[in-house]
């Protein structure tokens, strides 16, 4: 893997790499993984309807919705997708969390591709009908430029009436510098911390997640992202030739609020 310009030990790996072991124990399927399977497959069939006829998408006779899920990880989102009746490409840059999805029941479904989401050459070829980045994808890629390299291919790879679903945090104001520690778990046998350094000119955020258990040596799993505001990747996607078609605050279309924890956004190609 390229590691990542500035940023000593981090390359685009690192994340799976240090959380593919426990990732679905810490960050297991609940009523919002259901609710995103809804409101993506029923977006999907949507546009494909736009493209083909609508009675024969929803009768099942006709071609079935193409999404790509990028940083598809241990398969989440994408294996209930694929047994919803999608064809499910997945990509992902750390083998280590591929292996954990791999070994699931239904992964055969998965078309997968160990890669870079950052580097256009290494997308799967569309058009799609959706392409998907869930559970803050866009901001594990922790410089602008591969931001903003994300959104370009996601355009390049929409179909004509594609969607492109970004599912992400609203990050506080962060005016100045900080560091922080948190304490995530304690338990009996545990501890869990969470140490950041985040920079405010830049968005950017190093952190570890500290895990302690009685009789063990320290483990360090550490991440690095870059966060941005609403408005912000709205102007990474205007960049790309995308526009915002509508924003919620969940899954299930909650009124955003600006001031609110996160936010899903659906864009699609700019009208000329």
């Amino acid at each position: 893997m390229e590691q990542l310009p500035g940023s000593p030990g981090f390359d685009a790996g690192t994340y799976g790499q240090s959380f593919a072991d426990i990732y679905d124990a810490w960050y297991p399927a609940d009523h919002s993984t259901q609710a995103a399977v809804d409101y993506l497959s029923l977006l999907a069939s949507e546009v494909l309807s736009e493209s083909v006829s609508a009675e024969s998408v929803l009768a099942g006779a006709g071609p079935r919705p193409r999404i790509l899920e990028l940083g598809v990880g241990t398969g989440r989102l994408a294996l209930p997708l694929a047994l919803a009746g999608n064809q499910i490409h997945g990509m992902d840059s750390s083998a280590a969390m591929l292996e954990q999805l791999q070994k699931k029941p239904g992964a055969a479904n998965i078309k997968l591709v160990l890669s870079d989401v950052a580097d256009p050459a290494a997308w799967p070829e569309g058009p799609f009908e959706l392409v998907v980045a869930a559970f803050n994808l866009l901001f594990n890629l922790s410089q602008e430029a591969a931001q903003a390299a994300l959104f370009g291919s996601a355009a390049q790879a929409l179909g004509p009436n594609g969607r492109f679903v970004v599912e992400a945090f609203i990050p506080a104001p962060l005016d100045v510098n900080e560091r922080r520690l948190a304490v995530r778990e304690v338990s009996a046998a545990s501890v869990v911390l969470i140490a950041t350094d985040a920079t405010a000119a830049t968005g950017e955020v190093i952190g570890q997640h500290i895990e302690l258990r009685d009789g063990e040596p320290v483990r360090l799993r550490p991440w690095k992202i870059r966060v941005a505001t609403p408005t912000q990747i709205d102007a990474l996607a205007a960049t790309a030739g995308l526009e915002l078609q509508h924003r919620h605050a969940d899954w299930i279309g909650t009124e955003f609020d600006p001031h609110g924890t996160a936010h899903v956004s659906v864009y699609r190609k700019a009208l000329s």
